[in-house]
């Protein structure tokens, strides 16, 4: 893998996932019932025998289907590059294939290749194509990979594999359908359709190595910078990827990508209408591109081959928000401060700082900031390392932008230090300090020399950045910070739930040591409650600090007391301080 593509995955920032397929045509119904998880796991959810699915295929005729129209709705809000399922789990292919007759060509009356027609488009509009193709799971052949129950039920109710046409794992043979129609099929996408820009694999669930290595072999072969997804599995990846929906909470130093849907679905269902407004996709577009991410927003097309009226009216807002600030996003380097700011996501290009504004007080106040600012889009004062902006009224406005250029490429002071007058301590800019004390699965304490053998409940870094396993303790996380202004800062804790349906805890006590104070809290009792729809988020207040000007210490954090197993369950997003 070449620099080159890894820095062009980089600066693509913005994809548009596409999840079309048979699953499209019921759209989530059957025989009166409708399902309440993801369409493309219809057949799994209503168990529906292959003979039974296949049928749909006589009455897929998307005729209103135009590669054209949805490149060009992409291009115009600004995507990059796209990621076509070519095969998802239900092993029907939405191309040409040689290798089975199981296809949009020849099994349906459509019979055209969608994929042939959006590379085209694809290169008319200058946008990257990539695929996604389902390498291990697929319901529609026998030897498809099946992990059994032994993982857990998909969404607590839909088997991995197919286990209802197929119930006999014992004579299920992988490695036969690994090589006669993976390799094969992967071959066809990465020889038959020009560029690839990114193979985007799913569910490797318990896939061998030898199959995933055998995988990348193969694509490296063929297109050496075609980039390839985390759920390749077993390492084979040459970029990381988060969960569904998942979003980051601090700067990522490796390649990495959020995948999100525009409402609960990935496939086509009729009766999802939680779309998302526009304005929570584009801040979601910037946080991440502020913290080195990409974002592949999915689109859901239903059975005539058309993006849904909501579809397009976010993307039509989206393209609206997008004009003027394209350099401000694509190919921009991730903010050079060393925590996230409050106020506004940050990122940069050259000598140019670009902030988009999450607040839009009248003035904003810049500390660390190391060489000289020359020109803004906004009223500036600068005082050494202090740079005070007076902003307009730009209230009403979704992520207004502002941009100061420097005389040089922009140097921050790389301290953990109060912007605008609060700062916001991530665990990944904390030190992690195990403490020697822990606890096995039955809450009895273990010695230090079997910690590392038999207890793996110290804190660690989840893949979003925030603090996982946080259940033991003696650990502490160890933040070194500076106080420009002196004043009361008052210090709260934002904590998330690590999943969807995990539930929420407070029940253990907190204490933020600083220099000679400490403050501390027996219970997190929630005073803001941020809505998100993936998981549950909280903020709560832990204290006060009393701080002079110019001070300087380190804050260590503990959580001396974990009352019950959620609580311990729960992650750390951030410490906030804010001042009074």
């Amino acid at each position: 893998m070449s620099d080159n593509a890894v820095q062009a995955f980089c600066d693509r920032k913005f994809g548009m996932f596409i999840h079309w397929g048979l699953y499209a045509l019921p759209g989530g119904r059957y025989k009166g019932k409708t399902m309440d998880c993801i369409g493309e796991w219809f057949q799994s959810y209503f168990r529906m025998p292959n003979e039974e699915y296949a049928k749909f295929a006589s009455k897929f005729n998307p005729v209103n289907f135009n590669a054209d129209e949805w490149i060009r709705k992409a291009a115009d809000a600004g995507i990059k590059y796209i990621v076509f399922t070519t095969k998802h789990h239900d092993g029907f292919c939405m191309y040409d294939t040689k290798v089975s007759d199981y296809n949009i060509v020849k099994m349906t009356p459509f019979g055209r290749d969608p994929l042939r027609e959006l590379a085209e488009a694809c290169r008319k509009y200058n946008v990257r194509l990539g695929v996604y193709y389902s390498h291990h799971l697929d319901w529609h052949e026998p030897d498809g990979g099946d992990p059994g129950t032994e993982l857990g039920l998909n969404c607590g109710s839909m088997s991995w594999g197919n286990d209802w046409d197929f119930p006999d794992r014992s004579k299920k043979d992988f490695s036969r359908y690994f090589y006669g129609k993976v390799i094969p099929q992967v071959t066809e996408l990465l020889t038959n359709y020009g560029e690839i820009c990114e193979l985007w694999c799913d569910c490797p669930m318990n896939i061998k190595p030898e199959f995933s290595r055998a995988l990348r072999d193969l694509v490296k072969k063929l297109q050496p910078d075609c980039m390839i997804n985390a759920r390749i599995g077993n390492g084979c990846n040459d970029f990381q990827g988060l969960g569904d929906n998942q979003l980051l909470h601090s700067k990522s130093t490796l390649p990495i990508e959020s995948p999100g849907t525009l409402n609960n679905t990935w496939g086509f269902k009729y009766d999802d209408h939680d779309w998302k407004p526009a304005a929570k996709v584009i801040e979601q577009l910037v946080s991440l591109t502020e913290k080195n991410a990409n974002y592949l927003l999915n689109v859901g097309p239903n059975a005539l081959g058309e993006f849904t009226p909501e579809t397009d009216r976010i993307f039509s807002e989206i393209a609206e928000w997008m004009h003027g600030k394209e350099d401000a996003i694509f190919a921009t380097r991730p903010t050079p401060f060393p925590q996230e700011l409050d106020f506004a996501y940050c990122t940069r290009k050259g000598n140019q700082l670009n902030f988009f504004l999450r607040k839009t007080p009248s003035e904003l106040k810049l500390d660390g900031i190391l060489n000289r600012v020359v020109r803004a889009d906004v009223e500036f004062q600068q005082n050494g390392e202090t740079v005070t902006l007076k902003l307009p009224n730009l209230s009403g406005r979704t992520l207004p932008l502002i941009s100061l250029e420097f005389d040089g490429e922009p140097r921050i002071r790389q301290e953990l230090m109060p912007q605008n007058g609060t700062l916001l301590l991530s665990a990944t800019s904390a030190r992690i300090v195990e403490g020697k004390e822990a606890r096995n699965s039955e809450g009895i304490e273990v010695d230090e020399a079997a910690i590392v053998h038999e207890v793996t409940n110290h804190a660690k870094i989840d893949r979003d950045g925030t603090l996982c396993d946080w259940n033991n303790p003696s650990d502490t996380l160890e933040w070194e910070i500076s106080f420009p202004e002196g004043g009361n800062y008052a210090l709260s804790a934002i904590t998330q739930t690590r999943w969807k349906k995990q539930p929420w805890s407070g029940d253990r006590s907190l204490t933020l040591n600083w220099n000679d104070q400490t403050v501390c809290v027996e219970e997190l009792l929630p005073e803001t409650n941020f809505p998100s729809p993936y998981f549950t988020k909280k903020q709560s207040p832990v204290g006060v600090l009393h701080v002079p000007a110019g001070g300087r210490g380190k804050l260590v954090l503990q959580s001396p007391e974990i009352r019950s197993e959620d609580a311990g369950k729960i992650n750390l997003n951030s410490i906030q301080i804010s001042r009074i």
